[in-house]
């Protein structure tokens, strides 16, 4: 079933919003890209996606890998708090903190190793300090890896994607009163400064879709596009839709500008840039057919569902640019 919801603020550590008007983000049932015919192997069987017949990192257990910081609504938790099952002093993390399971890919990746038979006890994180290695060409020191990265057929050359699990919404962010606070229109956007981090999602939507009359600024990441628009260097930061929405609510309050008023802007509907993100593995990985089998068995039996609900529910309205 595909779902249709809308965004808000769910919980003590989040400030989360979006639309309840046209199409919203959702967690995603069906793949991107169907294989043809000579390209579909058999389905592995049960024995085969057993913990002990898995060519894991390290036998036994699962390395999973997520960026560091770790951001909400993505993640949740206190770096702070000794979580059970984290290593003793504490994991490094910034920002949330993977072993708390909170966050809508935090209980994701938990749900997903359930679904392989993993219990929490068996699974250790590593950090990604750098977005785009996570799917750069090479070797992987994680058995897979979420931290919202769009499926791309660039990107699946050198890595391989599982199902997606979620389905984004892109976004302008803008400080009030600049005049790009009232477009309602994607060309109403081409007279304003753009910016988004280097290789996403968002900057490609600034380019091939929105195709604004200046040159549109790329930054290193999100947090150094933050500052920029708080600057004033960009008139409008595109970004996802629950990532803005946090960075409005919550991390706008840190920068030393007198309590700069934000506000998301708008969304992209779908028809602008479809957007799924999905699981990073080692290009070729013996477990992707197994992770595949576990994201269709939490989606089949509600499990997405309910971590959607929880962690990204009802809230206030986000426009839709026209």
């Amino acid at each position: 079933m595909t779902l249709r919801r809308t965004l808000g603020i769910t919980t003590t550590t989040l400030l989360l919003a979006a639309c309840t008007a046209g199409p919203s983000p959702t967690p995603a049932t069906t793949a991107q890209v169907t294989a043809s015919p000579t390209e579909v192997a058999a389905s592995p069987t049960a024995d085969a996606c057993a913990p002990e017949s898995l060519a894991t990192k390290k036998a036994g257990r699962l390395t999973l890998s997520t960026d560091i910081p770790a951001y909400p609504p993505w993640w949740g938790g206190d770096p702070a708090t000794q979580y059970p099952n984290e290593p003793e002093g504490g994991s490094g993390w910034e920002l949330s903190d993977p072993y708390s399971i909170e966050g809508y890919e935090g209980a994701t990746a938990y749900a997903v190793a359930a679904a392989l038979g993993f219990e929490a006890d068996k699974i250790d994180w590593i950090q990604n300090a750098v977005f785009e290695q996570a799917f750069a060409p090479g070797p992987k020191g994680f058995d897979f890896h979420l931290a919202q990265i769009s499926i791309r057929p660039e990107r699946a050359e050198a890595v391989d994607f599982s199902d997606p699990y979620f389905d984004a919404n892109q976004s302008v962010l803008a400080l009030t009163p600049n005049p790009i606070s009232a477009v309602t229109t994607i060309a109403g956007l081409q007279a304003f400064r753009l910016g988004a981090a280097a290789n996403t999602t968002s900057f490609e939507l600034i380019e091939d879709v929105i195709q604004p009359t200046a040159e549109p600024q790329v930054f290193s990441d999100n947090a150094v596009a933050l500052q920029a628009l708080s600057n004033g260097q960009i008139d409008g930061l595109v970004v996802d839709l629950q990532t803005a929405i946090f960075m409005r609510d919550a991390e706008l309050e840190d920068f030393d500008t007198p309590e700069p008023e934000a506000k998301v802007v708008g969304q992209f509907d779908v028809s602008a840039q479809v957007d799924q993100m999905g699981l990073v593995l080692e290009k070729d990985s013996p477990l992707t057919e197994c992770v595949n089998g576990a994201i269709a068995q939490i989606t089949a039996d509600g499990t997405l569902d309910t971590i959607y609900e929880k962690w990204i529910s009802t809230g206030q309205e986000i426009p839709f640019f026209q």
